[in-house]
């Protein structure tokens, strides 16, 4: 099978996905300064932005004259609607444009969901900075605005005025929005009790694996504290999030692929936020592994070549997996807790660490940045805070400026 991998070049695949990959031919379309290294024999080609269609499509283009291409893989948020597109345009089998941009571009997922009468806060568009004032008038203060494409809680700010809105719009603060070649989305903010997410796996159409699991605290400025706990099988919070996703995966009309949704618990009951056609970043997919044997990174790369994802639970111990991340500010490490000390800590069944001694950390960071990720089961919310103090008791890091 000859296999064309889209790949963004801030993203990373975990190291087994990439040794799944060595099997088939694989030609690699990323960008210049790319992360990921690959193997001897991989045909690695530049485009100065996998999100510009023309550059992808020529590109693509290019190595049809070479080989023929039978899947691509695209398994990030950014590019993921250009490569669906690419496919439709050369006859290639996978997630079309119509799916893909639903799964991607949160304006058009809304609208959507609206159509499928799942419950959400009223939402708009803005076409740019300037617009912001006039949609927030619409759906009333205060409010969210996100790019509509776009993950990781990147470029992602709050408003309660629009006066508040409208002096953003003249400071130079908006220089990243201004930049952005996607419209905006904004939502009415509402009053967050818990933010909750659902990763499943859908083949032929039919939900084959989901599980919901319940964020600590909000994702959007979640501070140095930060995690979630799945759900035990039962819960009835559980039982309507796995409902409303199936609904919205019949809505964005996905075939095959897997996704990551999230939710708001209000006053007023669970409101849909977004859904995603790909891996959940952090440790969500680790966590899930850990709890159910479902590799939901396996997952996603079996749906896009077109082969049965594996679906089955298996029985990997009692409790229900918790994971926390380790937060770190900006700069280089000159000191980090020891992995092996968390490990010690009872009920932590793994940890995973991203950063070391030495490293430098961006100043830009997306809601899942963490210098270590630990996993942990527990039998109830008592045995969750317990962890919770534990981990974060015995963590320490300190940083330096560059």
């Amino acid at each position: 099978m000859n296999v064309l991998l889209v790949h963004v070049k801030k993203n990373r695949l975990p190291d087994h996905i990439v040794k799944a990959l060595f099997p088939q031919f694989l030609t690699v379309i990323t960008e210049p300064g790319h992360l990921q290294e690959y193997g001897p024999g991989v045909d690695v080609r530049l485009v100065e932005d996998v999100q510009d269609l023309e550059c992808l499509r020529a590109e693509v283009l290019e190595v049809l004259r070479q080989r023929r291409i039978d899947r691509i893989f695209m398994p990030f948020e950014l590019g993921q609607a250009q490569a669906a597109f690419v496919r439709e345009y050369f006859g290639i089998p996978g997630i079309g444009f119509t799916a893909a941009n639903a799964l991607t571009n949160k304006y058009v997922m809304k609208l959507r969901l609206r159509e499928a009468g799942l419950p959400q806060a009223p939402f708009a568009l803005a076409a740019g900075v300037d617009r912001i004032e006039a949609a927030g008038d619409e759906v009333g203060w205060p409010v969210v605005v996100k790019p509509a494409v776009g993950g990781g809680s990147l470029d992602v700010f709050t408003f309660d005025s629009a006066a508040e809105a409208r002096a953003f719009a003249a400071s130079r603060d908006a220089d990243p929005i201004r930049k952005l070649t996607c419209p905006l989305v904004v939502e009415s903010f509402v009053d967050i009790r818990t933010e909750l997410h659902c990763d499943g796996v859908v083949d032929g159409g039919e939900v084959r694996f989901a599980k919901a699991s319940e964020y600590f605290v909000p994702v959007l400025g979640h501070g140095e504290q930060f995690g979630s706990r799945i759900l035990p099988d039962g819960d009835p919070v559980a039982a309507e999030i796995l409902d409303l996703h199936r609904r919205a995966v019949a809505a964005t009309g996905l075939e095959s692929g897997v996704t990551h949704m999230e939710f708001f618990q209000t006053e007023d009951g669970l409101l849909a936020s977004e859904i995603a056609c790909r891996p959940a970043g952090g440790g969500i997919p680790h966590a899930v592994k850990l709890q159910t044997g479902v590799d939901i990174w396996a997952a996603c790369l079996d749906t896009a070549l077109g082969r049965a994802p594996k679906t089955a639970e298996t029985e990997t111990g009692a409790g229900t997996v918790a994971h926390w991340y380790l937060t770190v500010p900006p700069g280089r490490i000159v000191k980090l807790t020891d992995a092996d000390q968390l490990r010690q800590i009872d009920g932590v069944i793994d940890v995973v660490a991203n950063f070391k001694v030495g490293d430098s950390v961006p100043t830009r960071q997306n809601s899942a940045t963490a210098a270590m990720l630990v996993f942990a089961r527990a039998d109830s919310l008592a045995e969750v805070e317990r962890l919770h103090k534990e981990i974060y008791g015995a963590y320490r890091v300190e940083v330096s400026s560059e």
